[in-house]
């Protein structure tokens, strides 16, 4: 199966390219392409890290499993995300998470040394590979910030304006399930359900499913710099 360069043209390591170039590049490399149904494993926590993924269709979700069961989600990659680049040219480059197909999708995989030679014929792709640990690295640091936020109803807040910005609107839709946001803020969905009811009650926000409306940004903006100003609030 071949991936269709329109689609590599979301992946970083593709970005500025025409799809005349992809296709181009596409003639050159070696690469592989699969199919994940649902839940299926992609890479496991301990495999060996020798191949660089990039999302062509689906969604992955990337969970870090501790020994007592329970697991830590760290991220949802879509379309054109790459995966196990961080850990690729490490000397230990053992899978540090488990990537899983949250949805059916498909994904295309480029070893390390096809990825070294590309990068020697072509430093501006090695420039973007650079940029994309750059943005990875920077993603994982937001999840150390929402997971060490304070306050359960902080977090939730915090990551609500949050979309708001990326999204650009006070009607923000969840990138997510209730249940991976839950694990997203690395707590419970039912503690997850009860804040937000009492931020409906206070009349900060409305919500129908994955669609939630900010009702008062102000006050929502406020509290956040109440809890940072008094870190010993609980609420």
């Amino acid at each position: 199966m071949k991936p269709h360069p329109a689609v590599l043209q979301a992946c970083l390591l593709f970005r500025g390219r025409s799809v005349e170039e992809i296709e181009a590049l596409l003639q050159k490399m070696i690469y592989t392409v699969s199919e994940y149904p649902k839940k299926a494993v992609i890479l496991a926590e301990g495999d060996t890290a020798d191949r660089l993924g990039i999302v062509l269709s689906g969604r992955v979700e990337v969970q870090k499993n501790h020994p007592t069961g329970s697991g830590v989600t760290i991220a949802h990659l879509n379309q054109g995300q790459t995966i196990g680049e961080a850990v690729l040219f490490r000397r230990n480059n053992s899978v540090p998470a488990t990537a899983t197909a949250a949805d059916p999708c498909t994904i295309m995989f480029i070893g390390k040394q096809e990825l070294l030679r590309m990068f020697t014929a072509d430093t501006d792709m090695l420039t973007r590979f650079i940029e994309n640990l750059s943005e990875r690295l920077v993603l994982v640091n937001r999840k150390i910030e929402i997971l060490s936020a304070g306050p359960l109803r902080r977090r939730i807040v915090d990551f609500l304006l949050e979309q708001a910005e990326l999204q650009s609107s006070d009607q923000i839709r969840l990138p997510f399930s209730r249940k991976e946001w839950a694990e997203h803020l690395n707590t419970a969905r039912p503690s997850l359900s009860r804040e937000m009811g009492i931020l409906r009650d206070q009349g900060w926000i409305q919500f129908k499913g994955r669609e939630i409306a900010l009702l008062d940004m102000l006050q929502m903006k406020d509290y956040i710099h109440s809890v940072e100003a008094a870190p010993g609030d609980n609420r």
